[in-house]
């Protein structure tokens, strides 16, 4: 019994990790206007119209979204630099650039979906779930291609 105990308490963690719904999230994006460009975010860093970065209210700073327009499917991956937007019915706000990509910037806002890329930190749940096989069941190193033998005269 504590071993199944264990296992569900993992899989809540490792749940808990991917975000809510999935790691997905769909509604409304505007973008950041030029006159913010060059002012400091809620990170600290100072925004740059041509980054590709956003601004979320719930995600951690530095996280990675695959930001689809769902109008034209483009896609673009941008990160979460700073926290908004601040109109209740928008879920995200794009640099310019970003807006630019997924083609709505002369619209101004898209209906877009929202999905967190994994980092290097996410990707070692991996690992748990796939072990790497031991070295000695790997197979050995095929020798080079005769082209690549270098010969002594």
């Amino acid at each position: 019994m504590p071993f199944r105990l264990s296992h569900i308490i993992l899989l809540f963690i490792a749940l808990q990790s991917v975000g809510g719904a999935w790691g997905q999230e769909e509604g409304l994006a505007s973008y950041y206007h030029e006159r913010f460009h060059g002012r400091k975010s809620s990170s600290g860093r100072i925004h740059d119209k041509d980054e590709l970065v956003a601004a979320h209210r719930t995600y951690p700073f530095g996280t990675y979204l695959r930001v689809t327009n769902l109008d034209n499917m483009n896609t673009v991956i941008v990160c979460v630099t700073d926290r908004g937007p601040h109109r209740r019915k928008r879920i995200i706000d794009v640099s310019s650039s970003a807006a630019e990509i997924l083609g709505f910037k002369k619209k101004g806002i898209a209906r877009v979906r929202i999905e967190e890329v994994p980092g290097p930190i996410d990707l070692r749940w991996l690992e748990l779930i796939y072990p790497k096989p031991a070295p000695y069941l790997q197979p050995k190193e095929q020798p080079a291609a005769p082209y690549h033998m270098k010969i002594k005269p």
